[in-house]
């Protein structure tokens, strides 16, 4: 006899505004492939090179932290050999090395199946994980008074369309923040490019108060680009969980840092060269400026010639937080889980996965990393534009 197994009283489905969310919107069909069927991507790369940056910060912040005073910055790092796999690196180094630092994360991101796409990615990210420690870390680091912090809280679940039944009346929503507090703020002198930009973005501060910070392993958005209020909404509802939290002040303001900024490249100057074009950007060099000069001259395959003033305002975006900022960003949010939520529903009632989540992908880099490009109805780009990018590997296109 068999008896059947008693279903949950109740399901809250949980969501991660960066693993779910911004996941959902950049592709439907690929968010479900992945996070619905559980099914590991063959070849992982924005996971990868996001987790190895936030990996590289994290353990770099917690060797600072450790050891006061021990080592100054900046911090050296060999570099990695011309040819061969990856492999651990050579005995002797010092301890603050950003390449014994960053291999174990690439061993323990190797073993959840998450490798770079090709050696040049690799040593871009070492690059540009080198200049986030380097050019923030004397900055940022002594601010930071919680690392990694967990945030989590339930919210109402509204029903996508009146009348249609879901399977909860709420869901769970998390993330990982770094905290900075006022008190940290205050114990830093004119100078500090972090407590700069977060006087110069809220002026009228007072009291006690939190900034919470994340990392974006990209370049900064263009205004028009979805990305871009995505950037603002996560920041607002990280507000709100750490808020639920009840443990610390108030939520001032949320800083996102787009490592990418620190040090660009190719792809990263046409992106910036595009938007300044179009004036789709909030950060830009005037006419006269030698990083106007620098951006303007630049010819591909050169090192972009700009300044560390220039390339920390287009890496640092502080976002103020207020309560009406924080219902606006959380009610989209509720709208985007909605969606989700209702094409769970929908699937269970087609029982067909390619007729309920739609491509919705429109970014070609993103299509090159998609397992399911070849049988994807409509891949951002021609078949011939993605094997073309593809062969290509650019060398900073991750």
């Amino acid at each position: 006899m068999e008896l059947p197994i008693k279903p949950p009283d109740r399901v809250v489905p949980e969501y991660s505004l960066t693993g779910d969310l911004l996941s959902y919107r950049r592709c439907a069909m690929q968010y479900r492939y992945y996070n619905g069927s559980a099914l590991p991507p063959s070849r992982p790369v924005q996971m990868w090179y996001g987790e190895f940056i936030h990996g590289v910060l994290e353990g770099a912040f917690g060797m600072w932290r450790a050891n006061p005073g021990r080592y100054p910055f900046p911090w050296p790092s060999t570099p990695i050999p011309d040819t061969g796999a990856p492999a651990p690196p050579p005995d002797g180094l010092a301890p603050n090395d950003l390449r014994v630092i960053g291999w174990p994360i690439e061993q323990a991101l190797a073993y959840e199946g998450k490798r770079a796409r090709s050696r040049r990615a690799r040593v871009s990210a070492y690059r540009r994980a080198e200049a986030a420690v380097n050019m923030l870390g004397p900055h940022l680091f002594p601010l930071i008074a919680d690392a990694e912090q967990k945030v989590i809280g339930t919210r109402p679940l509204p029903s996508p369309t009146p009348g249609t039944m879901l399977r909860s009346e709420r869901y769970a929503l998390h993330g990982v923040i770094d905290v900075l507090t006022n008190v940290e703020l205050a114990s830093v002198g004119e100078g500090n490019i972090i407590r700069d930009a977060v006087r110069a973005a809220c002026p009228d501060l007072q009291g006690m108060f939190e900034v919470i910070v994340d990392y974006k392993g990209s370049h900064r958005p263009p205004l028009a680009e979805d990305y871009w209020q995505l950037g603002e909404w996560q920041v607002q509802t990280y507000a709100w969980l750490r808020q639920r939290q009840q443990l610390g002040y108030p939520v001032a303001a949320g800083i996102l840092i787009y490592v990418n900024e620190l040090a660009p490249g190719s792809d990263d100057i046409r992106r910036m060269r595009s938007a300044i074009q179009n004036r789709q950007t909030d950060v830009a060099p005037t006419r006269g400026d030698p990083d106007y000069y620098a951006l303007n001259t630049w010819t591909a395959g050169a090192a972009p010639r700009l300044s560390a003033a220039f390339r920390y305002r287009r890496a640092i975006r502080v976002i103020p937080v207020t309560q009406q900022s924080i219902d606006n960003a959380t009610q989209q949010f509720d709208q985007i889980v909605a969606e989700i939520e209702g094409r769970v529903r929908d699937e269970e009632i087609r029982g067909s996965i390619r007729n309920t989540w739609p491509p919705t992908c429109d970014s070609l880099e993103t299509c090159i990393a998609c397992d399911f490009r070849h049988f994807c109805p409509r891949p951002a780009g021609t078949r011939q534009q993605l094997a073309t990018a593809e062969a290509a590997g650019d060398d900073d296109d991750v």
